[in-house]
């Protein structure tokens, strides 16, 4: 089925000094939507025609020639259309909103999970509760363990509802757990090309390499400490030559001296080399020269985790924590090694995250400070890596279960695929709904003249009479209403502003008598009552008509 995307730079062009997993995986999805989508003619959702001609050049860039329709904000409603409103992010509870001015039922949202550890992004997943959200629409969870946590807010709001309101019914949007996908292709990396990459990298035929990937923050990411450790005890166990490639990026020079320092104190047996993660040539060359792969993921703002499938990818056995989304993708004991990990039960960080909503604590603080209350088993990594370490066959069998399993569940062929199925299901729902935008009005964005009623003196009701000025009935009116649109004091509201040719008629209309509004509306029905009424209170705000009870 045809759909729309929701298009913003942020969300799909990669930073190239600074790589984040959610533009990746945004970037990685755009490539493979645009290849396998068979519909003659694309959708994109945009709040500016900079964005929209920014989408057109991906497209273009990606070898697509297909016909590309702009939706803007201002012409919402034409998301009927496609039927579908793709969005890079969670907060489809926002987009319902937008939407309940419409039909419900006109197009349903689709988003997807990335991190679901910051206030907003907790805050959004709790509105969805309270929003018009419909059995329609989707939140798409990267990670068995990420859906989980987002039950856990909306249960737990849910819950606050029925506490305090007797609230007894809720709708929730489908959530559907379905993993990112990468371009296994680029990952296949051929005997010569790996020898080449060994030689790049300046590594020997007897040092056996251990790839960290990713963006290298020991509080928002992974804290090395288990790693350095494991790897200095593998070293002593097993006396092999072991070198550590750490390929990514540091936010400061702050983080980049404490990962230094804390290699030199916790494995100075091993040899170091840190690479440029944004580069897209060292990256490829440290997952072609590398042996095993290695991500001690500790972080709740981690949810599901796209370089152990890159890895996978290439052929790599991986080492990775039992953490949420590594759960799902690597088998332990098949395609590598998950290393148990350790956290306090409920109750014991309630200061935490009362720090977090009080801003006493940074968001970067709240999840450091978390993480460092999660432990990843030391003595289990150690014994991994001496095993893969010392076990030539092991790598090599490991590395292509892992490889197989890549291609096989997580190549973007097999991810758009169910994409387009729970698309085409979503479609279905909604076509046999029945609308019930009705029942629901947005606190928040009411209409000004519902929310205010109580300001003015009067409302403009069907039994006030209209009639045209006396001073203006023999005067030129057409020059008269060139000469106030001329005043910045009108013409800054430009949107609200009556069609000249139709005011023009429409005080010819009134010059021969005085109506009230009820017989305007039945001389008008052919337009929008609200342009009318609108143009009405117009006319009589700068002047030109009288109102009479």
């Amino acid at each position: 089925m045809s759909s729309a995307i929701y298009y913003s730079k942020d969300a799909f062009r990669i930073d190239k000094s600074k790589a984040y997993g959610r533009q990746v995986a945004g970037n990685d999805f755009l490539q493979a939507y645009c290849k396998s989508n068979k519909c003659s003619e694309y959708w994109v959702y945009a709040k500016t025609i900079e964005e929209a001609n920014d989408f057109n050049h991906f497209v273009k860039g990606n070898g697509i020639n297909k016909v590309i329709k702009f939706i803007n904000f201002e012409n919402t409603s034409a998301l009927k259309e496609p039927g579908l409103l793709f969005f890079p992010g969670p907060g489809i509870a926002e987009l319902s909103r937008n939407r309940s001015f419409f039909s419900t039922n006109s197009w349903s949202i689709c988003g997807v999970t990335h991190t679901t550890s910051s206030s907003r992004v907790m805050a959004s997943i709790e509105s969805m509760v309270t929003s018009p959200v419909a059995p329609w629409d989707a939140l798409i969870c990267t990670s068995t363990s990420v859906k989980s946590n987002v039950l856990k807010i909306i249960e737990i709001t849910e819950n606050n509802l029925r506490n305090r309101l007797g609230a007894k019914s809720f709708v929730r949007p489908q959530l559907p757990v379905i993993p990112l996908g990468i371009d296994t292709s680029k990952f296949n990396f051929s005997d010569h090309e790996k020898t080449t990459a060994r030689i790049n990298l300046g590594i020997q035929n007897d040092e056996i390499v251990v790839l960290y990937l990713g963006r290298l923050s020991f509080h928002a990411k992974a804290n090395p400490f288990p790693m350095y450790k494991a790897l200095e005890s593998t070293n002593y166990q097993t006396k092999q030559k072991i070198v550590l490639i750490e390929c990514g990026w540091y936010a400061n020079e702050q983080l980049k001296n404490a990962f230094s320092k804390a290699a030199n104190y916790l494995c100075p047996s091993i040899r170091l080399l840190r690479v440029d993660g944004n580069d897209h040539e060292m990256k490829n060359n440290s997952l072609a020269a590398a042996d095993i792969f290695c991500s001690l993921s500790d972080n709740v703002q981690e949810t599901f985790g796209i370089t152990p499938i890159e890895a996978m990818a290439a052929g790599l056995p991986c080492i990775v924590s039992d953490w949420n989304g590594y759960k799902d993708t690597v088998r332990d004991g098949i395609d590598g090694f998950r290393i148990p990990s350790l956290m306090p039960a409920e109750g014991y960080g309630n200061d935490l995250a009362f720090r977090y909503a009080l801003e006493i604590d940074s968001y970067d603080m709240y999840i450091g400070h978390t993480s460092n209350l999660i432990a990843i088993d030391i003595n289990r990594t150690a014994s991994a890596f001496t095993k893969l370490v010392s076990n030539h066959k092991l790598r090599n069998e490991m590395g292509e279960n892992a490889k197989q399993r890549c291609k096989n569940k997580y190549d973007w062929n097999i991810i758009i695929n169910k994409y387009t199925d729970l698309w085409n299901n979503l479609h279905q729902i909604r076509k046999n709904s029945i609308d019930k935008s009705s029942y629901y009005k947005s606190a928040d964005r009411l209409d000004p003249f519902l929310s205010f009623s109580k300001y003015s003196t009067n409302i403009l009701t069907d039994e006030k009479i209209i009639s045209l000025k006396k001073d203006e009935e023999n005067n030129n009116l057409e020059q008269k209403l060139q000469e106030l649109k001329e005043l910045l004091m009108i013409n800054y509201a430009s949107y609200i502003i009556p069609d000249k040719k139709f005011l023009i008629g429409f005080l010819a209309y009134i010059n021969r008598d005085r109506k009230n509004i009820k017989e305007i509306k039945n001389s008008y029905k052919d337009l929008n009552s609200a342009y009318l009424i609108r143009a009405i209170m117009w006319l009589y705000k700068f002047d030109l008509i009288e109102i009479h009870n």
